[in-house]
């Protein structure tokens, strides 16, 4: 019984093979061929093919060889004919062109001519040399103009200064005068703190009259309104020993410097030519004024 299941079985698998087979077969028939697609080569074959297709290659190559050979070798007359019809022009000119080339001959120069060209040539430097040197000492003799030139000063009396300058009047060609104000301390002002009002400021002076200081006064206007002022002392030793003795006495004081404004004048003149001014009067003026000491001091004339 087994043998007859398997024996069925393998007919069974027997025909189920052979309808398997046939579907396919039939399922491919009806395909159409693909377009544009390279067929599939086997590597043997492909090399087969790139062999066949050198040897071919190296034939045309070597049939392309011998037609140029030929070619070379078989010039015809008419290149032949103008080839020699091109070389006779050129031949022609040349010849046209060297003639003039052969005919330049150089000049001979003689040594006088050379001679004279190197002088012209040399000449120029020496008048520039010369006209520096004069330029040279034109620049030297300046400085002898700015010593014409003098500033005199300085001055604190006006008058005198225009005096002075009415005296020299003949001796110079210009003068002028410049000022500038100095500020310059000249006394100490010595007073009481001021009060607040001026009832209180008399208070104050009668206390110091209790002390025996009886030479004050009671200022009436200005910054120190209502303060009590001790005097003016051109001696600081004096003002501050004042000072010191009212503060012992129990009062504030003050040791102010006072300074004075004043101008002092330059005169600034130039020299006639050949002219000095005598020292006599530069003496006279120096001996009237004191407190100053009156220099002369050379400047530039350009400078003004």
């Amino acid at each position: 019984m087994r043998w007859l299941f398997l024996f069925v079985l393998s007919l069974n698998l027997v025909y189920v093979g052979w309808q398997v087979s046939q579907i396919s077969s039939e399922s491919y028939a009806d395909v159409p061929a693909l377009k544009n697609v390279q067929t599939i080569v086997l590597l043997s074959e492909l090399k087969q093919q790139t062999g066949l297709a050198g040897v071919k290659q190296a034939g045309a190559n070597k049939e392309e060889r011998v037609a140029a050979d030929e070619d070379v070798e078989e010039p015809t007359t008419e290149n032949v004919s103008a080839s020699k019809a091109d070389s006779e022009p050129i031949g022609s000119a040349d010849v046209s062109v060297t003639a003039p080339e052969a005919a330049v001959e150089k000049p001979e120069v003689l040594p006088e001519v050379v001679q004279q060209a190197e002088q012209k040539v040399v000449k120029p430097p020496v008048v520039e040399v010369e006209v520096a040197a004069e330029q040279l000492s034109s620049t030297k003799a300046s400085p002898a103009k700015s010593a014409s030139c003098y500033t005199l000063g300085p001055f604190r009396d006006l008058d005198k200064l225009r005096g002075l300058t009415r005296e020299i009047k003949s001796y110079v060609v210009a003068t002028d005068f410049r000022g500038r104000e100095e500020r310059e301390q000249t006394l100490y002002w010595v007073y009481v703190q001021p009060e607040k009002n001026r009832a209180r400021a008399i208070e104050t002076g009668k206390r110091l009259k209790a002390k025996k200081i009886k030479d004050f006064y009671v200022i009436r206007d200005g910054e120190k309104i209502n303060g009590l002022s001790l005097g003016h002392f051109r001696n600081k030793d004096g003002a501050y020993g004042l000072a010191k003795k009212v503060k012992k006495l129990g009062f504030e004081v003050i040791v102010e410097p006072v300074f004075k404004t004043y101008t002092i004048y330059w005169l600034d003149y130039e020299l006639a030519s050949g002219v000095t001014i005598p020292e006599s009067i530069f003496e006279k003026h120096a001996r009237s004024s004191k407190k100053n000491k009156i220099s002369r001091l050379s400047r530039d004339c350009a400078g003004g």
